[in-house]
């Protein structure tokens, strides 16, 4: 068999994602506009996916996994995961 030039044999897999640049550009207060579709409530445009991957990262910084529902996180947490998402929309 021709070796593909891994010395491992293994495929290298995704890997965790901070968004360096989003947290960057919140430092700096700088917003990113996301367009929201009024009947879907859907994020939408050309930062939709950036805005999507942001919100993922949020919580999973702020929120155990062990939370069974989003009824059940604190209001306080959801009040700082929500200051940090108003940096996006002017």
């Amino acid at each position: 068999m021709a070796d593909l030039g891994s010395d491992s044999g293994r495929r290298s897999g995704r890997s965790v994602t901070r968004l360096s640049g989003m947290t960057t550009a919140r430092i700096a207060r700088e917003r990113t506009q996301v367009d929201v579709d009024p009947r879907s409530g859907r994020a939408s445009g050309p930062n939709a996916a950036k805005f999507k991957s942001y919100l993922g990262v949020l919580v999973r910084q702020h929120i155990s996994i062990s939370i069974p529902s989003w009824d059940y996180v604190e209001e306080a947490d959801k009040n700082l995961m929500w200051q940090d998402i108003q940096v996006f929309n002017p």
